[in-house]
């Protein structure tokens, strides 16, 4: 459905039932709903990269203690350092995947 608004409408008949098949109201109308539907997909486009993004962000943050104990094992750090290379690691994580 579409509001056709205008000073003097051009009906198809006395009953307002219908807008007369002029092409320039057709190609409006057709526009119109070309750009909102460019709109709507520029919006779907944009919420689904940020769940991926969130998604991967959340996927990352699952293996970062898994990470520092590892590099505890390897290096030989001490707990303390082994905290401290997590937290770091977090804070990349939350300054890299902003949104």
């Amino acid at each position: 459905m579409v509001h056709v608004a205008s000073v003097w409408v051009p009906f198809t008949s006395e009953s307002k039932e219908a807008v007369a098949h002029y092409p320039e109201i057709e190609r409006e109308i057709k526009l119109a709903v070309q750009e909102c539907g460019r709109k709507l997909s520029a919006y779907l486009s944009k919420k689904r990269r940020s769940e991926d993004a969130e998604k991967k962000k959340s996927y990352i943050r699952e293996y970062i203690p898994h990470i520092g104990i590892a590099l505890r094992e390897i290096l030989d750090l001490n707990d303390r350092q082994e905290k401290k290379i997590v937290e770091n690691l977090t804070d990349v994580l939350e300054r890299s995947r902003k949104q």
